[in-house]
Parts: structure tokens; C-alpha cells; sequence
């Protein structure tokens, strides 16, 4: 990726986060880069081709970070414990990326290829929460009355952080996602165990999250 297209992507992430899609214009874009509109359509298609690629990219990663970190773990208890544990990390560590990735498909003009293509991005990333939660059922080791409310109420609280969570704050990010597992192995009646800690190499990489004293 290019100086330019990079420095694109983090004003779109930080204007888009900020004051929100339908607010951002192409001129506010090129003012933050220093650039003129021109430049920037030389680097993107259109404002919303910017967000489904950023939208896009950022939903693949999370994708693959996560298939990474579940790897070779079969006790449906553990898969959700790292389920919560790098969900609410990744809110945590880039809140602005993932503000736009989870808030803003409504921008996305509906029927077309982009917005199909990010909703089966979006399930496809449910669908390791949706099997976690049916496996521990069949198991016998959770125990749900409603799996869609559950999983929902579940990764609510994790995506929740991006809002709230402040490296200076009273947790530390290793506390928030230890007590976030014992809540949510507390919500499927599985009883709790020891956390495995937080490892941040498995998370996704987001070069375009913007610095956060901006």
C-alpha cells in the first residue's frame, strides 16, 4: 500500500469515526491529507468504495486473526473464552476502525455488491460464535434458552469497549477481557475457569487506525 492511500484510509477511519459517514465529504478527506479532491480520486472510486474497501479489509482480517486463534481448540468452553477475550481487545485496542466497521454498513447503498458482500463478511465472522454456542449446547456443556439472544447480548458487551475503554482507566485491558470471560461462561451456565491471558499477536492488524490523541 502506497504513503497516500494509507494516509487516505486513516482520515477516512478517524472522520468517519468521528462525525460519521453521512457527515464526511470528500472535501473534508482532502483537507485532513493535504491533498486536493482530485488526489483523491486518484487513490479511491468514490467515498463509498472507500468504505467498502475499508469495511471489507477490516472484516477479513478479524476473520482471519480469529480462525487463527481458535485453531486446534476443540472444548467449546475455551473457543468462547477467546472469542470474548479477542473481541473485546480488538474494540479496545483500535475503537475507531471498528466503530466504522460495525456502525456504518447502513451507509452502503443496499442491493448493491458491496453491501451483499460485507453482510457475508459480517456472518461469516458470526458463524464462529453461532457454532461455538450450538457445540457447547449439543455438548451439554452450555446450557441457553435462546442461542441468537445470547450470542448477541455476548458480543455486544465485547464491541461495547470501543466506546468506553481507556488504557488509563482502573482495568487494565488483561482484566476487562478476564472479567468478561467469567461473564460470559456465567451466561451459558458453564462453570468458570482460569483465563489463558490475552495474546495480542493474534489480533488483527490495522494499519489504518488513527493515532488516538488525535
Amino acid at each position: 500500500m502506497t504513503d497516500a492511500k494509507l494516509r487516505i484510509r486513516t482520515a477516512a477511519v478517524l472522520l468517519f469515526a468521528r462525525q460519521g459517514y453521512a457527515a464526511t465529504s470528500i472535501r473534508d478527506l482532502a483537507r485532513e491529507v493535504d491533498m486536493t479532491n482530485a488526489g483523491i480520486y486518484h487513490h479511491v472510486a468514490s467515498k463509498e468504495a472507500l468504505l467498502a474497501e475499508l469495511m471489507r479489509e477490516g472484516h477479513r482480517e478479524l476473520i482471519d486473526s480469529t480462525r487463527k486463534a481458535l485453531a486446534g481448540v476443540e472444548d467449546p468452553a475455551d473457543r468462547l473464552a477467546i472469542l470474548i477475550t479477542t473481541l473485546t481487545a480488538v474494540h479496545a485496542l483500535t475503537p475507531m476502525i471498528t466503530r466504522v466497521m460495525d456502525g456504518e454498513l447502513r451507509s452502503l447503498t443496499p442491493g448493491s455488491d458491496s453491501h451483499a458482500e460485507i453482510i457475508g463478511l459480517r456472518d461469516a465472522y458470526e458463524e464462529f460464535w453461532r457454532a461455538t454456542l450450538a457445540d457447547g449446547i449439543a455438548r451439554g456443556v452450555f446450557r441457553v434458552a435462546d442461542q441468537r439472544l445470547t450470542r448477541l447480548a455476548l458480543m455486544s458487551m465485547c464491541t461495547g469497549t470501543s466506546e468506553w475503554y481507556r488504557p488509563s482507566g482502573d482495568s487494565s485491558l488483561e482484566q476487562v477481557c478476564a472479567e468478561f470471560v467469567e461473564i460470559g461462561l456465567a451466561a451459558v451456565r458453564c462453570p468458570v475457569r482460569p483465563s489463558a491471558g490475552l495474546d495480542l499477536s493474534v489480533l488483527p492488524d490495522y494499519p489504518w487506525e488513527p493515532p488516538h490523541d488525535l
